[in-house]
């Protein structure tokens, strides 16, 4: 799988192992206290007038309903703010970096280099553990903590088993190029020109003391 979201800008030799998101379902305690909230205002603006007093009836519950849909929009907005807030949020995996894009009015994009990852850990409640989603949480070399959470994923576990794959390839490459990388003649030249010199400065040195 190989298909770039519009929001990533990536290397033309790197490739997208795996894409993901956050469940949508993760909205469900907001819309469910969000419901039971708006049910509240309409059972009180249907048993209100006729428990008001005679001065309050005269109104034939023109107030209470007013009332009633102010208080309900909060609720309303904070499903739509939760809604966005999870729809906005995309992950992706290539085979060097993870990356998180965020952000509901605006856009923002966190980038981890596979290379440096020292340890990935997965998260799983009750209901994770019960319905198989959890976060994965991601620590790099020299972090006092993590450094990128990839939340409320479904079928979490084969995404962290590849990502470690990854992550062991791409540290075995680095060392591998490290380790095997060729001087050319030139270099090598330099090289050893550079160590005759300091071999040279070594013994003046040490003869300079000698004498004194």
């Amino acid at each position: 799988m190989d298909s770039r979201p519009d929001w990533l800008s990536v290397d033309a030799d790197e490739t997208v192992v795996w894409q993901g998101a956050p469940r949508v379902r993760r909205i469900l305690p907001t819309a469910a206290v969000a419901t039971l909230w708006i049910a509240l205002l309409a059972a009180a603006v249907s048993i209100g007038p006729r428990a008001a007093l005679a001065p309050v009836r005269a109104f034939p519950g023109v107030a209470l309903v007013g009332a009633a849909l102010l208080l309900a929009v909060p609720a309303v907005v904070a499903v739509a703010w939760a809604y966005l807030r999870t729809t906005n949020v995309a992950y992706v995996l290539t085979d060097r970096n993870c990356y998180r894009k965020s952000g509901v009015l605006s856009t923002r994009v966190s980038r981890i280099d596979l290379s440096t990852v020292q340890r990935t850990s997965l998260n799983k409640d009750v209901w994770g553990s019960l319905f198989d989603y959890g976060t994965l949480s991601i620590s790099t070399a020299g972090s006092d903590g993590v450094d990128l959470r990839l939340t409320d994923l479904d079928d979490p576990d084969p995404v962290r088993a590849e990502m470690q794959r990854l992550i062991d390839t791409s540290r075995s490459h680095g060392v591998g190029a490290a380790a095997t990388t060729p001087i050319d003649e030139s270099t090598a030249d330099t090289l050893l020109a550079d160590f005759r010199a300091l071999r040279e400065s070594a013994a003046r040195v040490e003869r300079a003391v000698s004498d004194r």
